[in-house]
């Protein structure tokens, strides 16, 4: 017998709301060098330049486009996405997430969901136009609930692969349940090219799209074909596939590609990172989130700097290029602990070697997400400066 649970923080949300609009006055004019350090930082500016990039896919592809909250889990980031993108929908990994971005009509929940969570998930489904989840849940006398199948395109993370007998017939076992089914609705296939992370190039992520979409039209042939079901809403979707839409725009491999393609849904694109500039889909330039810390100590016999932001203000994830990061003067965060940063420079004349100790340091995380992560809340800064227009407060929990 499964147990049902609930979010446990929602509470905590709504006891420190008021809190949360103080430490914003507090920090609202404030230059990021009279506030403390480690804290993140996103650029506004460039936030909505990347999320308005995904605004032309629909009127170019006809395909609907879907944003991840994921990455910043905030809703203020969540509703520039939305605006950015000329849509009403949203992926939400968490629970808590999905509390957060009810104002959204179109919530998919891209996480496999545990029975646990079933009577939250149904109760949620009645605040919202269309509450969407990866499997189907027992009988309930609530609102149906869309359910998408999650198909493995060659991540290997989850999701069927069209490989596996065993997991085939399974598949398609429950696809025929979902479709005469009292509490759910068989919406849609859902595919997630993360390994098209390993792109090195435009040229590169555009076969990785052409391989996702390919995956997701073979699954919807398969349903149809052995089962007789008819699955007609595919969406696919990750930054460097997404993102290879943007770059060969105009391009007929682009657009055979997404030949009967319904969405395409991606979230850290609106941050973006050193993975993501290890793709060759965006520049420095693009990357609207650093972290900023200060010199904590020198020691120029062998060319580092103590910087007071380790892994609990960057995570551990690495990049292709090495390090955990980058300063915005290309100096590399060689290595992390729990609350110390080591900045590697090449000699005694780079510009972290002429730094003195109190100074700020802005450092590009490897990975936006998991470095987002690690904040209570953001700084948000616009065009470039340091000056705090708005403070940010992320969804934390399940």
């Amino acid at each position: 017998m499964t147990i049902s649970t609930t979010t446990p923080l929602l509470p905590f949300y709504s006891a420190v709301a008021e809190q949360q609009e103080q430490l914003r006055q507090a920090m609202v004019g404030k230059r990021i060098s009279e506030l403390r350090t480690p804290t993140l930082v996103i650029d506004r500016t460039v936030f909505k330049r990347n999320c308005e990039r995904l605004g032309n896919i629909k009127a170019q592809h006809n395909v609907k486009v879907r944003v991840h909250v994921k990455s910043h889990k905030a809703v203020e980031g969540a509703a520039l996405q939305l605006e950015g993108a000329k849509t009403e929908a949203i992926v939400v990994s968490t629970m808590a997430e999905a509390h957060r971005m009810v104002s959204s009509k179109l919530v998919l929940l891209g996480f496999p969901i545990t029975p646990d969570k079933f009577a939250e998930a149904f109760a949620l489904a009645e605040q919202v136009e269309a509450f969407q989840i990866f499997i189907a849940a027992p009988a309930h006398n609530q609102k149906k609930i869309g359910v998408f199948i999650k198909i493995d395109c060659g991540y290997g993370r989850a999701g069927v692969p069209l490989d596996s007998a065993f997991e085939k017939e399974a598949i398609l076992n429950l696809a025929k349940r979902l479709a005469t089914s009292s509490c759910a609705t068989l919406h849609g296939l859902y595919a997630h090219a993360g390994h098209s992370y390993k792109a090195r190039s435009a040229e590169e992520a555009l076969t990785y799209l052409e391989q996702e979409c390919n995956s997701a039209r073979q699954f919807q042939a398969l349903f149809l074909e052995e089962a007789g079901i008819d699955i007609p809403y595919l969406s696919i979707g990750a930054t460097p596939t997404v993102q290879a839409i943007v770059h060969h725009d105009s391009s007929e491999r682009v657009s055979k590609a997404l030949q009967g393609i319904s969405e395409v849904h991606a979230g850290a694109y609106s941050l973006l990172d050193r993975q993501q500039m290890a793709t060759g889909l965006c520049t420095e330039q693009d990357v609207a989130i650093s972290v900023a810390c200060r010199v904590a100590s020198r020691y120029p016999d062998r060319n580092t700097t103590l910087i007071d932001g380790g892994a609990l203000a960057f995570s551990k994830d690495t990049a292709p290029q090495g390090g955990f990061g980058v300063t915005t003067t290309g100096v590399v965060l060689q290595s992390v602990s729990q609350e110390h940063g080591i900045l590697a420079s090449s000699s005694s004349s780079s510009p972290a070697a002429q730094q003195h100790v109190g100074d700020i340091v802005r450092v590009l995380p490897n990975h936006c997400c998991l470095a987002a992560a690690c904040h209570l809340y953001y700084l948000i800064v616009e065009n470039g400066n340091d000056q705090v227009v708005d403070v940010w407060f992320p969804v934390r929990g399940w």
